[in-house]
């Protein structure tokens, strides 16, 4: 009795794993019938990726995959034939299709053994994916269907499509078989999709895989291929993410770095800078300033700013001749002309508030020298606003000024 119970139980498991390999084989039928039903095809694999007997083989998986390589055919012949097709559809089998595959190569990978003990590879698979997979790659089904996603505003799914393509050669089947990754060109167009790819995930808001997926234009085989100003717009990236998330440890970190990298490019040392000077370490970015200006002495605004620090700081003799040197580059520089002119106006502001509580005799000597500095702040902001007549900032700075100092006349010339 137990003997006749216990073969019955062979008999369905039998039956039900016979049962899941058909449906292995009537979703390969069903894909790659003249006229293909690849709704069948893809619902008669589903059981089989789920069920114990066959979800472990690589076989099944891919198959899985097989499905969305025939839907690509199909769809590819049409398209070379000059046919309209679904590029949505035709990059989803793509990208569906991929995941199937990694995962079927992985399984490929592990072995079985017969009643000796000696292992078995399935080898038949990863022969079957590698030149498909080529194929996804040359043909870029994925970059199209990512580009719509991202016309539809699905920057997300834009995303994924662009990676799964830009992954294609890092796949560990791809890894594993150099003669086949060597047809894979990964060349600047390559690594203009990943920078996209990193955009993509960025505007998604998903800063975690934009920061891996960015950092990918710093490798090595990246510097030796790929746009040099799509890598430097990527370490931009990079460092509006940190910002963003107000990690400012990394912040900070990371774009120390970018300036070694890209010593020409000045975005970098302009926002460590800003970002010193916004979180109130002035001494910092005055070092960083100086590192500036001895990169590019000629630069107005690198003096201009440290200018404005010093005199925030209150070391105003050091600030004038910093501005001084700013306005002998750029003399016609309006902003300049009147940023020094505020520092001589906040001098004056705190020599008079230095003098609030002295007697009546110091304060009267104190108040020529309040005066000196505010009319030393005159003729550069005359000269502002005669370069920009137009600006009312401008405007209102020199009247303000000439109320402060008691010229009347002139005060009710500039009346709006």
């Amino acid at each position: 009795m137990k003997k006749s119970i216990f073969l019955a139980a062979l008999v369905l498991i039998s039956a039900g794993c016979f049962a899941q390999k058909k449906n292995v084989s009537t979703a390969r039928s069903l894909a790659d019938a003249e006229t293909p039903d690849y709704a069948g095809a893809r619902a008669a694999i589903a059981e089989a990726l789920q069920n114990d007997e066959t979800k472990d083989l690589a076989n099944t998986w891919y198959i899985a995959g097989f499905i969305g390589y025939k839907e690509f055919e199909t769809n590819n012949l049409k398209r070379q034939m000059g046919q309209n097709i679904n590029i949505d559809q035709w990059g989803a089998a793509v990208y569906e299709s991929v995941n199937y595959w990694n995962k079927a190569y992985e399984l490929a990978l592990v072995p079985t053994y017969d009643k000796k003990g000696r292992a078995k590879y399935d080898t038949r698979t990863p022969k079957s994916i590698l030149p498909k997979m080529t194929e996804y790659f040359q043909f870029q089904p994925m970059i199209a269907a990512g580009f719509n996603a991202y016309e539809a505003n699905d920057p997300s799914l834009a995303y994924d499509m662009f990676m799964a393509h830009c992954n294609i050669p890092d796949s560990k089947i791809m890894q594993d078989h150099p003669e086949e990754l060597a047809k894979l060109l990964r060349d600047s167009s390559y690594y203009t999709c990943l920078y996209y790819a990193g955009r993509f995930a960025y505007e998604a808001q998903r800063y975690e895989e934009a920061i891996a997926t960015l950092k990918r234009m710093n490798s090595e085989h990246a510097n030796a291929n790929a746009l040099r100003k799509e890598i430097i717009y990527a370490n931009e990236y990079i460092y509006q993410i940190y910002i963003e998330q107000k990690d400012t440890v990394n912040a900070v970190e990371f774009i120390k770095g970018c300036i070694d990298l890209f010593p020409e490019e000045p975005w970098f040392m302009q926002n460590l800078i800003n970002l010193y000077i916004n979180s109130g370490q002035e001494e910092k970015a005055i070092d960083y300033l100086d590192i500036a200006i001895a990169r590019e002495p000629n630069v107005g605004q690198y003096y201009n700013s440290k200018g404005s620090i010093l005199a925030r700081i209150g070391r105003f003799e050091e600030s004038f001749k910093a501005f001084e040197q700013a306005i002998a580059i750029e003399p016609n520089n309006a902003l300049f002309l009147e940023t020094l002119g505020f520092a001589y106006v906040d001098l004056g502001n705190k020599l008079n508030d230095d003098a609030a509580y002295l007697d009546a005799k110091a304060y009267a000597k104190a108040k020529v020298e309040i005066d000196a500095a505010f009319q030393k702040a005159l003729p550069y902001f005359e000269k502002a606003y005669e370069l920009e007549p137009d600006n009312y900032d401008f405007k209102r700075s020199l009247r303000s000024l000439y109320y402060r100092l008691g010229m009347d006349d002139k005060y009710a010339a500039l009346a709006d």
